[in-house]
Formats: C-alpha cells, structure tokens, sequence
C-alpha cells in the first residue's frame, strides 16, 4: 500500500509541475498580446494609422463646427463674403469632412482587425452584432436577416 501512496503523490506532484508550467507559458502569451509596444515593433505603420485616427476621430467629436455670431456670420468672417470665397469654402469643407470619414473608416478597420487578432471569437461576434442591428433598423430586408 505504501507504494501505491508513493505513486500517487508522485503522479500529482508531476500534474502540480505541468500545470505551473502550463500556467507561466500563458501568461507570457498574454503579456506578449498585449504588450502595445510589440504590436508597435511588429507592425509600426498599423499603429501609426490607429493614432492617427483615433485622434482624427476625437478632434471631430470635440472640435465642433466653427462659432457664429447673432448675425450668422462666423467670427472674423467679413460683412459681404464673395459668393465664389463661400463656394470654395464649402467644397473644402466638404473635402476635409471626406477626408476624414475615409480616415476613420480605415482606422476603425484596422482596429476591428486588431481586436480580432487579440481577443478570440471577436469576429464571430462582431459579425453578428452587425447582423442584428442591420435587420433591427428602418431599413432590413430578407437578404440582411440571412447574414445572421
């Protein structure tokens, strides 16, 4: 019987050992993951683009459109602007606003397929979010309720 007490501890004190293993292998999977600056290492210009948009995408929400005053007139703007200086104005406008939904468009890509690389399932779930809100809205058809 002394043999059999002797293997079985011998049996758990390996188990013990495989699992401490097992469990620091892991966790240097997961700081390696999430290390930001082993993503920036592996892929610099992804990065790059993420901050860039990411601060595209806050100037945007904090910056507001430009201050008028009572007269409808922005500040500083003269008294009779030239219909020509309006219309150039606005395409640039309009311009800067293209702009920068494309460059929030590429970022939120990027980072949709960052998270997927980090976070297991994501996609899966992500397309499914998507489906659910496409065949929730105004707008469904047939076509958007089998995608889910």
């Amino acid at each position: 019987m002394g043999e059999t007490t002797n293997q079985i501890e011998s049996y758990i004190e390996n188990k013990r050992e495989d699992l401490g293993s097992n469990l620091a292998e892991l966790e240097n999977k997961v700081k390696s993951i999430t290390d930001w600056r082993e993503r920036f290492r592996s892929n610099p210009m992804t990065m790059v683009g993420v901050a860039f948009g990411g601060g595209v995408l806050l100037a945007s929400m904090l910056g507001g459109k430009s201050r008028q005053t009572n007269s409808g007139r922005r500040i500083g703007e003269a008294a009779a602007p030239r219909a020509g200086t309006d219309r150039q104005s606005n395409m640039a406008l309009e311009t800067w606003d293209n702009i920068k939904g494309a460059l929030i468009g590429v970022a939120a890509t990027r980072f949709k397929d960052f998270v997927g690389e980090v976070v297991p399932g994501f996609h899966e779930q992500f397309r499914k979010t998507e489906g659910l809100k496409s065949s929730s809205g105004p707008s469904s058809s047939p076509a958007s309720l089998k995608q889910v």
